[in-house]
């Protein structure tokens, strides 16, 4: 009886302290560095992403299998510019200075890599194996124009 009591006061103290506190305050806003390291995880789902649509269709899966993943890179490369926030431009990234500086060339390059992979969406929506690849080697030609553009390169490989 006694510790059926001592369980129920504390589940009372639990629950009036869990009524009490407050949550930590969080900014409405994600930080510089949220943003930078929410669109790195993306471009590295986005390679992966694009590796796995190509190897499926060279390896004869069938095109509406791709229809989810090449959605979802479609889906991505329209959120994609949003998070090259102004207040990123002090951040620690590759970005380069011309992205915060150039931003018709920067949304120029964004917008033929949302176009490329709507248009790659839709080609594996529609079973379309001619669109596909063609859309295909857009993407893949749009990431490059933009990383050529405003990406800082990697260091050179000693050797």
């Amino acid at each position: 009886m006694n510790a059926a009591r001592l369980i129920l006061a504390g589940a009372l103290l639990t629950s009036g302290y869990a009524l009490y506190a407050k949550p930590v305050a969080r900014s409405a806003a994600p930080s510089a560095a949220e943003l930078v390291t929410a669109r790195q995880a993306g471009m590295d789902m986005s390679a992966s992403a694009l590796t796995l649509l190509k190897n499926a269709s060279t390896n004869g899966v069938p095109l509406k299998n791709l229809a989810f993943p090449a959605g979802g890179l479609a889906k991505w490369a329209t959120a994609l510019p949003t998070l090259f926030a102004d207040s990123t431009k002090g951040a620690k990234s590759d970005a380069k200075p011309e992205v915060f500086t150039d931003r018709a060339g920067f949304g120029a390059k964004a917008q033929a890599y949302i176009d490329a992979t709507k248009s790659l969406a839709a080609a594996a929506a529609a079973d379309d194996k001619p669109a596909f690849d063609a859309a295909l080697a857009s993407t893949g030609a749009a990431c490059k124009g933009c990383h050529d553009a405003f990406k800082v390169p990697p260091p050179a490989k000693p050797g």
